[in-house]
């Protein structure tokens, strides 16, 4: 039973009910109408007297007629996935065997770290780095595109606590997994604990966090006075990045290599520190650039077939958020054809009953899913797990087609055989030779997305 659960679809589509879509139809059919007879006694009784002012408010308003045509288009028809991680596990990850779990690099990207502050980074490393993934197979890179001393010191710092904070979270199913906002929720933390242990675990975690803060804060405080002959690493010799146009590119490895275990003895998940060089002279400041440094580093030490890209300001708000990815990436049928699976963004910090607070519920939870019904939503530019073949630029693998069932009783010039299959076999063979294209699919992006998974900003309003 289990083997046969194991071998079925690891997500599926459910439309929205038509209780709750249909009214909604039936208002923009009825704008439209009205649209039309507007539109239709716009042209028909023309300003003869001020015949170009009349043409181009016309002309402006059959545009912002198409526009809203377009708007209404991807609301038609939304989806939403519902993945299924039991299945997921016992395809890829059971019990007492090696994981088969495709690797992954986390991409997460910061320029000042005056402006983005370093303790935000460092709880959405953190997050990373206990998200409910095999540890071997989980790979965090960190951009500093400012090639800031700071961030390279809070890394380290960072790499220290996490060497305590990921087995607590793994111990007692922590969620989230962002120090800062797991110890700031005002819930019952004690709900479905039954650990004797937990509540003094717990207290000597908060208390070890928050002189994580300390020292960071420390670190924030003496970045604020730079030095007149620049920044000295603690070796003695000049931080490369003191100019911050013209410098080398930097690469460090903090988890990870041997000997980086957390407390208890177990494997700690890859970080690296990566700063691509500058040169005066060329445009190369933009976040872009920095992700395709990191895809070029991240080729080189680990190599994972799937990236997820995350902003500084960002933590990982469901541990298993990857593995519900997974179940689109990895699935037999359609895995093979998507490009990437984007995630929605929740929001910290502003008021939940404030209609203009920017939590974009209109963007991510409408307009996405209805561009998920009709062929895939755009990348937002963070929270989207990629597909690293599909990054090179190669196309999707052509599907195997199935051979028929033919017999060698006949030469291969007759058109019969005992099973009538030497007419088929040749028309097969013709297909294969010709390169099959009417199978090709190109490559897709899917709402993966489920309830409670999301990406969180942090965001004080």
């Amino acid at each position: 039973r289990r083997l046969a659960e194991a071998r079925q679809p690891l997500w599926r589509k459910l439309p929205v009910p038509s209780s709750q879509i249909n009214p909604y139809r039936i208002v923009i059919v009825l704008r439209l109408v009205v649209l039309c007879f507007f539109l239709r006694f716009r042209i028909m009784t023309p300003a003869n007297d001020a015949i170009p002012l009349w043409l181009v408010s016309v002309i402006c308003e059959l545009w912002f007629a198409l526009s809203w045509i377009l708007d209404q288009l991807p609301k038609w028809s939304p989806v939403t996935r519902e993945t299924y991680l039991d299945r997921l596990a016992l395809r890829y990850d059971r019990e007492g065997e090696p994981s088969r779990l495709s690797p992954i690099d986390f991409f997460v990207s910061t320029v000042d770290p005056l402006k983005e502050p370093p303790i935000i980074t460092a709880n959405t490393v953190l997050s990373i780095l206990a998200v409910d993934y095999p540890v071997d197979r989980n790979s965090c890179y960190v951009s500093d595109d400012g090639a800031s001393m700071l961030c390279f010191d809070t890394l380290s710092e960072t790499a220290e606590f996490a060497r305590r904070w990921v087995p607590f979270c793994k111990k007692f199913a922590i969620e989230p997994r962002a120090p800062e906002f797991y110890f700031s929720q005002k819930i019952d933390y004690l709900k479905d604990k039954v650990q004797p242990t937990f509540v003094k675990e717990r207290r000597a975690m908060k208390r070890e966090y928050e002189e994580f803060k300390v020292r960071i804060n420390g670190l924030v405080a003496k970045a604020e006075k730079k030095p007149e002959e620049g920044w000295v690493m603690q070796d003695g010799t000049p931080w490369p990045g003191n100019n911050t146009r013209d410098h080398p590119g930097m690469i460090q490895v903090y988890l990870g290599s041997q000997g980086a275990l957390d407390v208890e003895g177990h494997e700690l998940p890859r970080l690296v520190y990566v700063s691509r060089e500058k040169r005066p002279g060329h445009n190369h400041h933009k976040k872009a650039g920095a992700m395709n440094a990191l895809v070029r580093v991240s080729a080189v030490l680990t190599n994972a077939p799937f990236i997820l890209n995350l902003d500084c300001d960002h933590y990982v708000n469901n541990s298993k958020a990857v593995r519900e990815a997974m179940c689109f990436l990895m699935d037999p049928q359609l895995g093979k054809k998507l490009c990437y699976v984007q995630f929605p963004q929740r929001f910290d910090g502003i008021d939940l009953h404030d209609r203009y607070a920017n939590r974009n519920v209109v963007f991510f939870d409408i307009n996405m899913k209805g561009l998920d019904g009709i062929q895939g939503p755009v990348y937002v530019g963070t929270g989207c797990v990629f597909n690293r073949q599909a990054l090179y630029g190669y196309d999707p693998p052509r599907p195997e087609k199935r051979p028929k069932m033919t017999c060698d009783c006949w030469p291969s010039w007759c058109c019969c055989c005992c099973c009538f299959g030497g007419g088929k076999h040749r028309k097969s063979s013709k297909d294969k030779k010709g390169g099959g294209g009417g199978d090709d699919e190109p490559r897709r992006g899917l709402l993966g997305s489920s309830a409670g998974t999301s990406w969180r900003r942090s965001r004080r309003g």
